[in-house]
């Protein structure tokens, strides 16, 4: 695909599992500044993914949305919280249809322009009611977005099974992303809804997909929401698709917490590894025992992340 070359791309996270106030500033990773009285309005974690990226291109920038994170008010406050301005967005994105992912959809767009329609660009499998069935017992009950909802909220339903280019052609998303290794197998315990009240086993989550930006003279920055094609898999496709072998900084999530998961840990960092990524910045589902390998064999390209860092790449 011809990416076309940003001159920067900054990815602030609006929601994610962690927030801590004493992390530093890195070289990329800048923190919010607090008010005063930020104890009285803080940042709020929740198990959920929102990250807005926002590329400067041609002398311009253009922002848009990754995911809107679970609760329908976690993104919005922190916005709020942060004095960021969505306003402008000019597209919103959605990694897969799991509602820690697009719980927050409907009330984030009332922070953007009402006047005009914003695209939602996901994939069909989005709409499909998932649900996962731990060994032990426990279910976890992952509702679809309402197609009818989101239209009345006043985005443009886009469906892309394939790559799409957006923004004056630099910004890419991936669409499918080709599985081409033995380890990273998907989620096996994952179903969803193929008629109503009726589920079939789903452990490749289709419709997960990513963004990437070629920055110029550094190379791709790939943002995920839950990796659920595989972090190692995202990456190759990645290069794949652009024709670029440089990655210069991974943010997301990698999906790699709990006991299903765990077992390819070394394999996923040692691959990391051997694709060299300048930075890396493991959000969400990657898990504790993920990050603290990453942070343990690549300890000058890991970041730990915080709600409401913003990363200057």
């Amino acid at each position: 695909m011809p990416l076309r070359e940003v001159d920067k791309v900054e990815v602030t996270c609006l929601v994610d599992n962690n927030v801590d106030v004493l992390l530093p500033n890195t070289e990329v990773a800048h923190r919010p500044f607090l008010a005063k009285n930020w104890y009285e309005r803080p940042l709020i974690a929740e198990h959920g993914f929102s990250a807005a990226i926002t590329v400067e291109l041609g002398g311009r920038k253009h922002r848009v949305l990754l995911d809107s994170g679970l609760d329908p008010l976690a993104a919005p406050h922190n916005a709020d919280v942060l004095d960021f301005d969505l306003s402008n967005c000019e597209l919103v994105i959605s990694s897969h249809g799991h509602i820690d992912h697009a719980g927050g959809l409907l009330n984030i767009r009332k922070k953007m322009n009402t006047r005009q329609r914003i695209p939602l660009v996901l994939h069909e499998d989005a709409f499909r009611n998932r649900m996962v069935k731990f060994q032990d017992g426990r279910t976890i009950s992952l509702p679809a977005p309402s197609k009818s909802f989101l239209t009345k909220a006043g985005y443009e339903i886009i469906e892309k099974h394939s790559q799409s280019l957006w923004i004056d052609d630099g910004i890419l998303v991936t669409g499918e992303i080709a599985r081409t290794n033995n380890f990273e197998k998907g989620f096996p315990n994952h179903y969803s809804e193929v008629e109503e009240g009726q589920m079939e086993n789903d452990p490749l989550i289709k419709d997960d997909q990513a963004v990437i930006v070629n920055v110029k003279d550094k190379g791709l920055v790939i943002i995920t929401g839950c990796g659920h094609a595989g972090i190692i898999n995202t990456l190759n496709h990645a290069k794949e698709l652009t024709g670029e072998d440089r990655i210069y900084a991974v943010v997301g999530g990698m999906h790699l917490t709990g006991g299903l998961f765990e077992p390819i840990i070394p394999r996923t960092v040692n691959e990391l590894e051997r694709l060299k990524p300048k930075f890396v910045v493991p959000c969400h589902c990657s898990g504790l025992k993920a990050m603290s390998e990453i942070a343990r064999k690549m300890p000058d390209a890991f970041i730990q992340n915080s709600v409401g860092t913003n990363y200057i790449l």
